[in-house]
């Protein structure tokens, strides 16, 4: 039992010493060449994130501005109120091959505001009173995405990266009614990443092209349903609801 013990332990030993062994391997190596014969281009694929790479995140942004007596593109005049957005989503990933990860993202999203006075200019000098207009939005989804990182430097400090993301969102929104939807999502979102420590990143994406069903219902003061709409959408450009910045650490 005893020998049987000591083998034991020294295989482990061995395995963890075998286990602990530095990759040949280094961040920013050309693992690869993207090429095509047909164009002529050739990229290296440098090695930005480990296979076994474990990632905690939190992405976020935050807007506000207030106004008093402004005006918005001579449209609105005698502005006085404010507004506030906040996206929060915390994350995790997991690199399953070099450059390649899988992910998923909780996210929640608010909005507020309120028009203290105001005055829409129209056609014709008929001029619309927007005084006491308020706003209220939240927001939660859930998505999971997959990630393909491009490294830039030979020191894997600097990259670029895809992701391509299925997400559910419930979104409430409330001013003179009240709205709820219910959105499934396949979106698309470019975004540049750089270390500032061996195991902190930063990062930066923003929503470039999605396809989504939406599904959703509005209601008067009472919760009584005046209507609703459902359908596929499609459609691209920067989206400024979906952007995202943050920090990553690698375990």
């Amino acid at each position: 039992m005893k020998k049987t013990i000591l083998i034991l332990f020294f295989a482990l030993m061995a395995f963890t010493m075998q286990a602990g062994e530095p990759g040949t391997q280094k961040m920013g190596e050309i693992i690869d060449i993207d090429a095509s014969a047909a164009s002529g281009r050739s990229f290296p694929k440098r090695l930005f994130s480990a296979k076994g790479s474990w990632g905690l995140g939190l992405d976020g942004v935050y807007l506000g501005a207030k106004g008093s007596d402004s005006n918005l593109m001579m449209l609105l005049t005698g502005i006085n109120g404010g507004f506030s957005f906040g996206r929060v989503a915390p994350m995790f990933t997991y690199t399953y091959a070099d450059n390649l990860a899988v992910g998923f993202r909780f996210t929640y999203m608010g909005a507020k505001g309120k028009i203290d006075s105001a005055t829409a200019l129209g056609l014709a000098d008929l001029n619309m009173d927007l005084s006491g207009l308020g706003l209220r939005l939240d927001s939660y989804s859930a998505s999971v995405f997959h990630r393909n990182w491009f490294g830039l430097d030979d020191k894997g400090r600097f990259g670029i990266f895809l992701d391509a993301a299925l997400s559910y969102q419930h979104l409430r929104a409330e001013t003179s009614y009240y709205g709820i939807s219910h959105r499934a999502a396949l979106s698309f979102s470019p975004g540049f990443e750089a270390f500032v420590m061996n195991f902190l990143s930063l990062n930066l994406s923003i929503g470039l092209a999605s396809v989504y069903y939406e599904f959703s219902n509005v209601y008067d003061k009472s919760w009584q349903r005046t209507g609703g709409s459902n359908g596929f959408h499609a459609g691209t450009g920067l989206s400024v609801l979906d952007i995202n910045f943050g920090l990553t650490f690698y375990l």
